[in-house]
């Protein structure tokens, strides 16, 4: 398999993660590049030009994170099942509020590649305030994350607070969310997390 990825994004971090978890890691080949200056081979797998891109050993292309989660799981082992009944949509919802954490934080990356004078500040505080308030919800749900075998859920938390450490370390989320930061703090020392942190 063939994974065009990125050492920064939080989209491939995920896949990345959860490829080492299935013990996937040694099959598939990284390609690192640029989304905003794509190579032509990434191009001819994905025509919208993200990162993550999964060629499979059949050449099939993979464009998006969560199709690249969901075939890595029909190919290993070692991730919990998500639960049933009303408790699947309640893990649902947690790892969806994560994504929302994930995608404002990397919105937020964008917006400020724009030259300071012509950012949209409104913008930049709405996505501030989204993520604020997930976090919150997050911590108040710390308890229900599991620690000993992560599902996607887990996994979306886990990445998404390690991207704010990165990008955003000015909102300080641990602040005021003692239960989150306390599971953070183990999850991250998981050899998954520690094999695929990005550069500093």
């Amino acid at each position: 398999m063939k994974l065009y990825s990125s050492l920064s994004s939080p989209y491939a971090r995920k896949v990345r993660v959860v490829a080492h978890e299935l013990g996937l890691s040694d099959l598939i080949d990284e390609i690192h590049c640029d989304p905003f200056a794509p190579p032509p081979e990434l191009l001819a797998a994905n025509p919208l030009s993200r990162i993550p891109t999964l060629v499979t050993e059949r050449g099939e292309a993979l464009p998006d994170s969560t199709l690249v989660i969901e075939y890595l799981q029909t190919r290993g082992r070692g991730l919990t099942a998500l639960p049933r009944g009303s408790k699947r949509w309640a893990a649902l919802r947690r790892a969806h509020v994560a994504e929302g954490v994930i995608n404002a934080a990397f919105a937020t990356v964008i917006e400020k590649r724009r030259p300071e004078g012509i950012r949209h500040v409104a913008f930049l505080d709405r996505q501030a305030d989204v993520i604020r308030r997930s976090i919150a919800v997050l911590d108040l749900e710390a308890a229900e994350l599991i620690v000993d075998t992560p599902s996607v859920v887990e996994i979306s938390a886990g990445v998404a607070l390690a991207y704010l450490d990165l990008r955003m370390p000015y909102l300080e989320w641990r602040k005021g969310h003692e239960p989150l930061e306390r599971w953070f703090t183990v999850f991250a020392e998981r050899p998954s997390m520690l094999a695929t942190q990005p550069p500093a």
